[in-house]
């Protein structure tokens, strides 16, 4: 480990935690746990009883890259709520569960001797915490990881053709070429975008009669990008997929068996696993898998040292896949027929009787993988050979694993000879070093460390100087020779400067000649422009009338009224209505014109004036008037006035009658009987 390397691990900021007695993270009360900080072993913090609200101020507070717990569902009860507690953490903070998982589980005190943590008496939840944050630190655990989401983007028919009749087979063929061209076009958006993603289709006659994407990118960075529709052809739908599922990632994982995964991608995707036997391993087909799912399902299997295709020309999936893995892509030189797959998954079946083979998809890429595995077969068996031939305590997987991936079968041994003497020249080291005198102990090691990486920093320090000395001889050398061109050059310095102020003094007289006729050109097109006013003044009065506008009726001068009177005029929202303008309105025989959204026929009927609607597509507004065509409110106003004074004489006429009326009933209330007998 490199000084630079100790120094940051000793610099780490851990944070450990463990649970108060008598709480829970299901209960509605807030659990408290006990709280350390631990820098190079040492606590910098402790707190015996923080809540959970408190918990994560300080953490954003002090940003730890590690929080050590012994049993991450502390902190959730479930794997929904461990993401919702993810999300709440700093950035840089990673959960570390340090006794384990499943299988591997230990008990904090074992896994505390074992780092050489002393243990007195019963553990309390603040040495707990003290325990789990030093572990941690050291490198022990398991990281708590979740899958990331990712969106599907499905691609399909909007409606069910009939089948039967001349016109079927055409309307199948639009439907399936419009399918095409919708995921050509989202294809053609990913790409430009730089979406990482996974195509999958079902080609039908003339198009694609399905395709599904699978972008491994949440929903909302796809927002203004890709957007669902359906139309009489075609609709896209999209579908966030959420992936709860969580991962413990061990620092350091143990070796794994070598394995060649095959493929058979599509609607229905089908993947077989075949270890370096040949054996099969793990067979599995279903509708809509993507890259995402197959990584995650092989995960811990073992090492994916080559993937397979029964096609000469490797889909995209398996490609990434293959590159994803870094591992060898096998393609057959031509495609594998039927008759071929029958025959290699007959030769399997002999071999295993008791394996299970569902659907075409595990069949062909079961095949796929046996086929890659015997193209190896040949070479693994010599490397067999020649190990039996070797007394020396040989990883036959790992060597098989090598060749696998491309190296040759002495390469694969001489690189396994080679780990195997370095490991013996380690364990020698460590003996003799056991031997030593005490005084070449830790601290020495570290005066070593700091005095080579001195020598180091003095060495780059010295390669800087001399780089930068020879720089500034360069720079020397230049200025030596700009000086000497200076002194030649400086007997033409007055001249040249002469000619540039001539030069200027030129340019200057043109500019002002040029201002002066710019200055001439704005007064005549200010004229011009006066004059176009009153030509289209005169244009306008021709068939348009012009309105004064206004924005509302309280917002009419008073003063000015009797200069509309007998006219109209334009607000653009009638309320809030001024009684007072609306009556002087109403004396000087004033309309209102406007485009607001209102009864107009309500209000002429209630105020007495007519109020006209105009749609606003209609009006022509031209600074502080709006042009209104003669044809639609002349006529319109005739008819108005004319309802007005209908209105008015109906209204005179019920005020007659009223007045009759209440004369009657006074009468008879006077005369009693005898108004009767008047009458």
């Amino acid at each position: 480990m490199s000084g630079e390397k100790m120094r940051k691990d000793r610099d780490k900021l851990v944070a450990g935690i463990d649970i108060l007695p008598g709480y829970s993270p299901s209960s509605r009360q807030q659990p408290h746990y006990a709280l350390v900080f631990v820098k190079n072993n040492e606590i910098t913090d402790s707190y015996e009883d923080v809540s959970f609200t408190r918990l994560i101020r300080l953490l954003w507070e002090k940003k730890p890259e590690i929080l050590a717990v012994d049993n991450v569902f502390e902190l959730a009860t479930d794997i929904d709520g461990l993401k919702q507690v993810i999300q709440l953490l700093p950035p840089q903070t990673i959960i570390v569960q340090v006794t384990g998982w499943g299988p591997h589980a230990v008990n904090i005190k074992t896994l505390a001797r074992e780092y050489g943590l002393e243990i007195h008496g019963k553990l309390t939840p603040l040495k707990t915490a003290y325990i789990a944050a030093v572990i941690a630190g050291k490198g022990g655990g398991y990281k708590i990881k979740l899958l990331e989401e990712k969106t599907k983007i499905i691609i399909s028919k909007s409606r069910t053709v009939s089948h039967g009749g001349m016109s079927y087979d055409r309307y199948r063929r639009s439907i399936n070429a419009s399918i095409l061209a919708a995921t050509r076009e989202v294809k053609r958006k990913l790409d430009r975008n730089g979406f990482d993603y996974d195509l999958t289709f079902r080609k039908g006659e003339g198009g694609l009669e399905r395709s599904i994407f699978t972008v491994y990118a949440p929903r909302e960075k796809l927002y203004g990008i890709i957007k669902p529709f359906k139309n009489k052809n075609v609709k896209l739908i999209i579908k966030p997929v959420y992936k709860n599922k969580l991962v413990m990632a061990q620092n350091t994982p143990k070796s794994k068996p070598g394995l060649i995964l095959g493929i058979d991608p599509g609607i229905y995707t089908g993947f077989a696993l075949v270890d370096l036997s040949g054996r099969p391993i793990y067979t599995y087909s279903s509708k809509n898998l993507d890259r995402g799912d197959i990584l995650g399902m092989i995960s811990g299997m073992g090492k994916i040292v080559a993937v397979a295709t029964d096609v000469a020309h490797p889909p995209e999936l398996v490609r990434k896949i293959a590159a994803a893995l870094n591992a060898q892509l096998y393609i057959p030189p031509r495609d594998l027929s039927n008759d071929e797959k029958r025959t290699i998954l007959n030769t399997i079946l002999e071999k295993y009787p008791s394996l299970e083979v569902d659907d075409t998809h595990e069949r062909d890429a079961l095949v796929a993988a046996y086929k890659a595995y015997q193209s190896l077969s040949d070479k693994l068996r010599q490397a067999e050979h020649h190990i039996d031939e070797i007394d020396l305590d040989i990883d036959r997987e790992a060597v098989k694993i090598m060749i696998a991936k491309g190296q040759s079968i002495a390469e694969a041994i001489e690189a396994e000879i080679d780990r195997i003497v370095r490991n013996n020249l380690k364990d020698k080291t460590t003996d003799q070093e056991d031997t030593k005198p005490s005084i070449e102990n830790e601290e020495v090691n570290t005066k070593i460390t700091k005095l080579q990486e001195k020598i180091n920093g003095l060495i780059a320090e010295n390669i800087a100087l001399k780089k930068k000395l020879a720089e500034k001889e360069i720079q020397l050398q230049n200025l030596e020779v700009e000086i000497k061109t200076l002194r030649t050059t400086q007997r033409d310095l007055h001249d040249e400067a002469k000619r540039k102020i001539n030069l200027l003094m030129n340019t200057i007289s043109h500019l002002r000649n040029r201002i002066e006729e710019l200055n001439k050109n704005i007064e005549e097109l200010r004229r011009q422009n006066k004059r176009l006013k009153q030509i289209i003044n005169e244009i306008i009065t021709n068939e348009y009338r012009a309105l004064p506008k206004y924005t509302n009726p309280s917002s009419i001068p008073l003063d000015k009224i009797a200069e509309y009177k007998g006219k109209a005029i334009y607000v653009h929202h009638v309320f809030p209505l001024d009684k007072k303008a609306v009556n002087i309105l109403k004396r000087n025989k004033i309309a209102i014109v406007t485009s607001d959204d209102c009864d107009c026929r309500e209000l002429t009927a209630e105020y007495r004036i007519p109020f006209i609607k105009i749609d606003s597509c209609s009006l022509i507004f031209y600074e502080d008037k709006v042009l209104v065509k003669l044809e639609d409110i002349d006529h319109v106003l005739i008819n108005e006035w004319k309802r007005i004074e209908e209105l008015d004489s109906e209204d005179e006429y019920k005020r007659v009658i009223e007045l009759v009326r209440k004369y009657k009933e006074k009468r008879k209330r006077i005369f009693g009987k005898k108004y009767d007998e008047i009458l």
